[in-house]
């Protein structure tokens, strides 16, 4: 253990206590012989009240006991990197690339325990769509809809994606990076490569060098690839007919490199070693000894027999070094809050009922399938995201001249609404398909196309504001240079 002081500047307080000491040893006026004539009684006068500030002071300067640092094992870190390029949209693997990787982190999220899990997803450029955390629940309702169509940029850029994914790692922490994609050029393993710079290196001692494995998504043999919507953002040149077979030797001896292996999508879990244990430095809490340098105080009060100024000497000094404690006022959530709970959680009824937004009450009990209970909801919001969403629970209800209706109401109030206007498209070419609904206005986004003749399903709340977001952070972000994952 240590000793340490909490508060040191209280020390300076001593300059003025020995000056006031140094005046007390100055000599006296009278000469002793005419002292003891003219004050024979007089006891030499005892500096209680000088003595007694020294231990004020010491204890104001908050004399403490350091514990030594201690290592505590903190829950393991993995980090899921995962390639969302059109690609993953092939059907070697059926139903596809995409839906079997979703399946396959489904089951390692069952048995992934106590760790914590972040989520990285890539395409053209990389982003955080879950920072770590032991939600698992929270990673769950995210998984379903992780698709392609939800990336703004298309392409292949996993150098970035792992470095993105390194910056959450704390330093000294261990983590293992586990890379979800369906294959990897060689500039693309050599970029990768570059971000352990002490691999195989003899004069490097760094060793928290995240682990990286590698979750090949193919059947090895060259797929077909799947058709890229027209316009879309991060294709310069025209894609093949075919996917090339994966280079599955060069991946799993870089794999190896980075002190992890690499394994092959299949119907079973995938059997990597155990995540790396990780543990953090902790120091206990220092244990101020001042209150107990003011003890000396009592004997000293009880000497002196003087009340005012030591006792309030006494008083300053225990009102500045005992704690106040904390008092516990727990907030509770407001009726908004629980509602945004329980339609996280899928209780879509109870939401509806709780919410006091009318829209957000009906996307509850849109969520709900009670469509018309939603559409009297949105009807008493007048913007545009309201008549929007309200055009899409007519829909449902098979009432398509209403819902028309309502996506020109829309558009009178945001003639850019690119949502109302392609779900109005659909509706005037005859298509019956549900149009996709949105929490959010969205004018200053523009949505991917989607061909008509395969309108998606409305997916999910959270992954709907993630798709929201990432499109948001990629229009503030400088346009990258990218290659395609062919």
């Amino acid at each position: 253990m240590d000793l340490i002081l909490l508060r040191p500047l209280w020390l300076l307080a001593l300059i003025p206590w020995l000056w006031q000491g140094w005046r007390r040893r100055q000599p006296p006026m009278l000469a002793p012989a005419m002292r003891a004539y003219l004050l024979p009684e007089r006891k030499p006068a005892r500096p209680w009240l000088w003595l007694a500030t020294l231990p004020v002071i010491l204890a104001l300067s908050g004399p403490a006991l350091r514990s030594e640092w201690q290592a505590q094992p903190a829950a393991p870190l993995d980090i899921w990197i995962l390639d969302l390029s059109r690609s993953m949209q092939a059907t070697d693997l059926k139903p596809d690339r995409a839906t079997r990787v979703r399946l396959q982190l489904q089951q390692l999220l069952g048995t992934a325990n106590n760790a914590r899990i972040a989520l990285v997803l890539y395409a053209g450029d990389a982003y955080l769509a879950m920072p770590p955390t032991r939600d698992h629940q929270a990673i769950a309702l995210l998984l379903p809809d992780l698709r392609p169509d939800i990336m703004p940029l298309q392409g292949s850029n996993p150098a970035r994606a792992i470095a993105l994914a390194m910056k959450q790692i704390a330093p000294g922490e261990q983590a293992r990076l586990l890379l979800i994609t369906d294959g990897l050029s060689n500039k693309q393993m050599d970029e990768i490569a570059a971000l352990w710079p002490c691999q195989e290196s003899l004069f490097c001692h760094n060793s928290n060098s995240p682990r990286l494995d590698i979750l090949l998504a193919s059947s090895a043999e060259p797929a077909a690839m799947p058709p890229i919507p027209a316009n879309e953002l991060g294709f310069a040149t025209r894609p093949p007919a075919q996917l090339a077979a994966p280079q599955s030797d060069a991946m799993a001896t870089m794999a190896r490199k980075l002190g992890g292996e690499l394994q092959w999508l299949g119907s079973e879990s995938p059997r990597f070693a155990p995540l790396p244990t990780t543990t953090v430095a902790l120091a206990p809490a220092p244990r101020d000894l001042g209150l107990w340098l003011l003890l000396p105080l009592l004997p000293l009060a009880l000497l002196a027999r003087v009340g005012t100024q030591l006792l309030i000497a006494i008083t300053i000094g225990w009102s500045l070094l005992v704690p106040v404690p904390a008092q516990a006022n727990p907030i509770q959530p407001s009726p908004d809050e629980q509602a945004m709970q329980a339609y996280r959680k899928g209780k879509y009824q109870l939401a509806a009922s709780t919410f006091s937004n009318p829209v957000w009450r009906g996307n509850a009990w849109y969520r709900a399938g009670d469509y018309r209970q939603a559409v009297a909801a949105y009807e008493l919001e007048t913007s545009a995201t309201a008549h929007y969403n309200r055009g899409n629970a007519l829909v449902q209800l098979g009432e398509l001249a209403a819902a028309k209706e309502a996506y020109l109401a829309a558009l009178a109030l945001e003639p850019r609404h690119e949502d109302a206007l392609y779900n109005l498209s659909l509706l005037q070419g005859g298509e019956s398909a549900a149009p996709t609904e949105a929490t959010h206005s969205s004018a200053s986004i523009k949505p991917e196309q989607a061909p008509a003749e395969a309108v998606p399903l409305p997916p999910a709340p959270p992954v709907l504001l993630l798709e929201q977001r990432l499109r948001k952070e990629a229009l503030r972000r400088e346009l990258i240079k990218v290659e395609e994952p062919w």
